[in-house]
């Protein structure tokens, strides 16, 4: 009978740290994700930084000049584009992440009859 008691606790136990197992690699997988993320983002923005630094630093003259200014207006918007696309991936995660876990919820409330 005490085994039966044990084994009883046992099984409620793991069906009550299930979902929280799951949250957890859910947790997990997603800071990963999103980790990468901003990884590569900020790859790519200090490799922005430094090739415009290195196009001012090639300013020798007024064409060369002019040149970079021209230069610098195509970075500027090809950094707004930049930017607008991680700002859309970056909530398009949130929203990944959001509807995952709304899953999660839905799979470990008990449905009453």
């Amino acid at each position: 009978m005490p085994n039966d008691t044990m084994t009883k606790m046992s099984e409620q136990y793991q069906n009550f740290l299930a979902p929280v197992i799951k949250a957890n690699k859910l947790s997990a997988a997603n800071l990963e994700t999103l980790a990468n993320f901003q990884m590569s983002a900020l790859q790519t923005y200090v490799e922005i930084a430094i090739n415009r630094m290195k196009a001012a630093a090639e300013i020798s003259d007024p064409a060369s000049l002019k040149a970079f200014m021209v230069s610098q207006s195509e970075a500027i918007a090809s950094l707004q584009q930049k930017l607008a696309d991680d700002a859309k991936t970056l909530g398009d995660l949130a929203a990944g992440f959001k509807a995952d876990f709304d899953k999660l919820v839905k799979e470990s409330i008990p449905v009453t009859q």
